[in-house]
């Protein structure tokens, strides 16, 4: 007896397989595109934060410390130079220039002033309880100095210390900072506009207006920034920056 063997097997054509991997590869290629983008704009998500965040910290401290130009411990209202009083320094500005201010208050030395055997407070008794409050007229006492500049990138806090007697190490405030601009304003509104100043200048200084510009860590290559960044007096303190973002805050 004779058998019969069906051929019915069959197998993918070269056709078939190359139409396979190219769908397949669309597929791959889609996914991947989508993960990309996703990872980027969270990427530059993450970036703007981090930016907005710096620009909040940096402006806060600046203007934590610097309400307190001239301040005496007894008058913790105190801001602003009042040369006719013998408890605040004449000139609260020590260094006074577009990127770095220097500045002082009289806050004392602590409990000294209970056994200094002066009296501080003018009222006709030494050595008081109270005394411990008051200025001695000096912005030489720990803390009574702070300097602020901007160092390359980074906005720079320094403290004064009476051990050396000069100011501490840098405390870097926060980085990223591309430009730092103070204004001085006299009371009539008017700017003090030669820096730095002269001591003549600093004795009027009645307003500081602050102007920072923070950029993101990385450069993104998809992104051109024209724009120009100018203080509350319209100079211009920062010119177009390429591949950047970039937030601006005046005060």
């Amino acid at each position: 007896m004779k058998r019969k063997f069906l051929n019915n097997s069959s197998g993918f054509t070269l056709v078939e397989l190359m139409v396979t991997v190219f769908l397949t590869a669309i597929a791959v290629i889609a996914i991947y595109r989508g993960y990309t983008s996703f990872s980027q704009s969270a990427d530059a998500q993450q970036q703007v934060i981090e930016m907005q965040q710096n620009l909040r910290i940096g402006m806060y401290t600046l203007v934590r410390d610097m309400i307190r130009a001239g301040m005496t411990e007894e008058d913790q209202n105190t801001v602003l130079v009042d040369a006719t009083r013998k408890d605040v320094k004449s000139v609260t500005f020590m260094t006074a220039d577009a990127s770095t201010a220097e500045f002082g208050m009289d806050l004392g030395s602590g409990g000294a002033f209970a056994t200094d055997t002066l009296d501080n407070d003018a009222d006709g008794t030494i050595n008081e309880e109270d005394e411990i409050r008051i200025g001695n007229d000096d912005f030489n006492d720990d803390g009574e100095r702070i300097r602020y500049t901007l160092n390359g990138l980074n906005l720079e806090r320094r403290v004064w210390d009476s051990s050396i007697p000069g100011y501490g190490a840098a405390q870097t405030i926060i980085t990223n900072v591309s430009a730092l601009d103070f204004t001085y304003v006299k009371e009539d509104d008017t700017v003090l506009s030669t820096l730095p100043l002269s001591e003549a200048d600093r004795i009027l200084i009645d307003t500081v207006e602050i102007t920072m510009v923070v950029r993101t860590t990385n450069e993104d290559y998809r992104i051109t920034n024209n724009e120009s960044y100018n203080n509350l007096r319209g100079a211009l303190v920062l010119g177009p920056q390429m591949r950047l973002k970039i937030r601006n805050a005046n005060l």
